[in-house]
């Protein structure tokens, strides 16, 4: 624990515990004293403040403009594949295909297209993608690829079907250019897909609706030459319902039959295209079928054949039942076969989208979906054609029983009327498939076309600027708070009193290039003194009306007013580090004393670094040294000056044991003489912590002054330097804090102003005129 000293009016001790200061003091932080540091690194703040903003401005102004061009994109879902032949899910949710849409408008594939586009385009060469570089080199394939995908950003709308397209460019119209060759190639791949898939389902319907033609004019032939031949036009009602009832259920069988053969087909197909996915499966295709997913298909399989029995039941044994309960009854097996397909649709998109596929674009997970689909519908399909093959089996049989030749003319009737309504069905699953290509073409709609941009999206000078000011000041003051923790050094006469130190007076910075200039020829007046010039830190002879001058007075008369019970004759000058202007500090207090009439000694007690003989211009020999070895009597050491009343008394030859020196008999003797002959002895001594001198010195001294250096003394060696002058009982009379940067300090404006009213006459009263 330190422990500090102060004085009050009468000289006497109080005693101050650290931590309890700084309990006060920290309660007592102020607005004010967070402006005296910002004042006080003021400069700091202005240098890292112009070069954040220079840095900004330069990066702002030398950046190459960017500009940005939006098309807007309308995905419809048309269901191509959603309402086929066979009206399967084919294309999954909406969502799904948004999300695959914006992949693959970002996709590789797409890029090279749009290359390809803008390479045969007429404005090629106006292209920067296409200009070489400062080195003359051009962009490869792979090189305008990734500039194309580098550029464009692809956004989705929330709770639309619509897609922005935005493409950046340093070129207003290679941005917008670009933008819709992208929109426009994006259109052409999605019809090229589209029509791909659905030319394969129209090629199917084309075979079977051929194939179907030629056997309806086949039975027709036949129905015609049997007719002609055996002399029957006709069949009687009963044969004739019985006739029309079959051939409705053999026309059902066969549209069934071809059902399943195009699910087949597309089975395959899906297949096929898995396998050439297969890196991305981690499970082989025939294990990837959940236990759930086949009893759902099961299950649908069995209402599909259960449904067609009963209808297949009303129409023939029930046909007097009421057509609300019969549409009633098939309700409930619709709803029932729905609620199958649903769940099977759901099971299917899990397993799709477990981790057993593993594709990016998630057209991997989009075709092992319609595989799961399809390969239900195989299975109630199967289901439905056994269903209809009893139905038909058993309405066969009933025709057995007619004459030969009345069975022979409902077979052939039978079979034109299978192959009529087949016909018909095919012919209109054939125009469906067409009207759904075209549609399916244009389910890629441009609503926007990218426009030329009037202005640069970046660099945003005004929010750039505006921040390079918030930036530069944050960033600057940050710095001055950073410093300031990290600082501890002692810089104000309030940190001083904060732990507990009698400020005997606080001595502004000396300028020394300013008033060498402002003094020249001051100091080429008064000439060399034994050779030598002197030096302009005797501010206070040189400029006595100068503000340190007036604040050396000040110590002075603080020190004269410190003792008024005994006169202060001997005063110690010591600091607790070098260069904190401890011999400056006592060679103007000398000068001050001197002044107003005190005859004064400066003794040079420093006997490893004296400096006290070059400020005043003299030679260190025959000194303090030479006097305590013997060597010089009283007389021949006391220098005089260019003050009658102020004497110098140099170090002397550097001893090799200065401690001892100090120390001995023979340095109270000097000091007691030095009593006898002068009103006041001013000791310039070395620094505390450094040597023993100084504590040696300030118990044979009536008072210490300890120098304190503003932003340079840290309060770990004040407070070390305390403790080792308390150790030895000495007398410190206060600190004095040296250096003091008025300038730098927040709020110490009326001190000036007042200072330089009073000191340089008729200035203030023109300032009070002219204002």
């Amino acid at each position: 624990m330190i422990i500090f000293f102060t004085f009050d009016v009468i000289g006497e001790y109080t005693l101050f515990e650290e931590n309890e200061l700084e309990l006060e003091s920290g309660s007592q932080v102020s607005i004010s004293d967070y402006l005296k540091i910002i004042y006080r690194r003021r400069w700091l703040i202005i240098i890292t403040f112009l070069v954040v903003f220079g840095i900004t401005c330069f990066v702002t102004f030398t950046t190459e403009p960017e500009y940005e061009a939006s098309t807007t994109i309308m995905i419809k879902s048309t269901g191509a594949m959603e309402r086929t032949l066979f009206e399967f899910d084919y294309m999954g949710a909406q969502t799904t295909l948004i999300s695959n849409q914006i992949e693959i408008l970002k996709s590789r594939t797409l890029a090279e297209r749009v290359i390809k586009s803008l390479n045969l385009s007429d404005v090629r060469d106006s292209l920067n993608l296409f200009k070489p570089n400062e080195k003359g080199e051009y962009l490869s394939m792979r090189g305008m690829i990734g500039v194309i995908r580098g550029n464009m950003d692809v956004s989705h709308r929330k709770d639309t079907d619509i897609i922005t397209l935005t493409y950046t460019s340093n070129s207003s119209f290679d941005a917008a250019f670009i933008a819709n060759t992208i929109a426009e190639e994006f259109r052409s791949l999605n019809a090229e897909e589209n029509s791909g898939e659905l030319s394969e389902l129209r090629n199917f319907v084309e075979r079977q609706l051929e194939k179907k033609s030629e056997e309806l004019k086949l039975s027709e032939d036949r129905l015609r030459e049997f007719q002609e031949k055996e002399k029957l036009t006709s069949l009687d009602e009963n044969t004739s319902e019985l006739v029309n009832t079959l051939s409705g259920y053999e026309a059902k069988l066969e549209q069934a039959q071809i059902e399943l053969r195009s699910n087949l087909e597309l089975k395959k197909s899906l297949e096929q295209q898995l396998n050439e996915r297969k890196e991305t499966l981690s499970t082989d295709l025939s294990e990837i079928s959940s236990g759930y997913l086949l009893s759902l298909q099961s299950q649908l399989a069995q209402a599909e054949a259960e449904k067609t029995k009963y209808m297949m039941a009303i129409q023939s044994e029930v046909q007097d039942a009421s057509k609300q309960h019969f549409e009633s009854r098939l309700k409930v097996y619709d709803e029932r076969i729905n609620a199958l397909r649903e769940k099977l649709n759901e099971e299917a998109k899990k397993i799709s989208s477990s981790n057993m596929v593993s594709d990016p674009f998630q057209l991997s997970q989009q075709l092992l979906t319609q595989y799961l689909d399809v390969e239900s519908k195989v299975k109630a399909g199967t289901a439905t054609i056994n269903a209809l093959q009893e139905v038909v089996s058993e309405y066969g049989g009933r025709l057995n029983f007619l004459p030969e030749k009345t069975l022979e003319l409902a077979r052939l009737e039978r079979k034109r009327k299978v192959d009529e309504e087949t016909y018909v069905m095919l012919t209109q699953k054939l125009e469906e498939t067409k009207i759904q290509a075209a549609a399916q073409s244009r389910n890629v709609h441009v609503i926007d076309q990218a426009i030329e941009p009037m202005a640069a999206v970046r660099p945003k000078t005004n929010m750039n600027i505006m921040l390079g000011v918030l930036i530069g000041l944050g960033l600057g003051i940050g710095l001055v708070f950073l410093m300031e923790y990290f600082d501890n050094s002692v810089k104000t006469s309030e940190e001083l009193e904060a732990m507990g130190f009698n400020i005997l007076a606080s001595i502004p910075k000396i300028e020394m290039d300013k008033y060498e200039e402002k003094l020249e020829s001051k100091l080429e007046k008064l000439g060399p003194i034994e050779g030598k010039r002197i030096e302009a830190r005797l501010i206070t002879h040189l400029d006595p009306k100068s503000p340190v001058a007036e604040a050396y007075r000040t110590l002075r008369t603080n020190l004269q007013f410190s003792k008024i019970d005994r006169q202060l004759k001997t005063i110690l000058v010591t600091s607790s580090g070098p260069k904190e202007g401890k011999s400056t500090t006592a060679a103007n207090l000398a000068i001050a004393m001197a002044q107003v009439g005190n005859k004064v000694v400066l003794v040079d007690a420093d006997l490893r670094r004296p400096v006290i003989h070059s400020i005043f211009g003299i030679d260190k020999e025959d000194g303090v040294t030479n006097y305590l070895m013997g060597k010089n009597n009283f007389e021949e050491t006391i220098k005089s000056t260019f003050h009658e009343n102020l004497f110098i008394f140099t170090s002397g030859i550097l001893p090799p044991n200065p401690s001892e020196l100090l120390a001995s008999q023979k340095m109270e003797q000097l000091l007691h003489k030095l009593n006898e002959n002068f009103d006041t002895i001013i000791l310039d001594s070395p620094p505390v912590i450094a040597v023993t001198d100084a504590a040696v010195l300030s118990t044979k001294v009536d008072g210490t002054i300890l120098v304190v250096s503003s932003g340079q003394t840290n309060k770990d060696a004040l407070g070390k330097a305390f403790n080792l002058l308390n150790s030895v009982n000495s007398k410190l009379l206060g600190v004095l804090l040296n250096g003091v940067d008025v300038k730098g300090l927040y709020g110490s404006y009326d001190y000036y102003y007042y200072h330089h009213y009073y000191t340089k006459p008729g200035k203030g009263m023109k300032r009070l005129k002219s204002s």
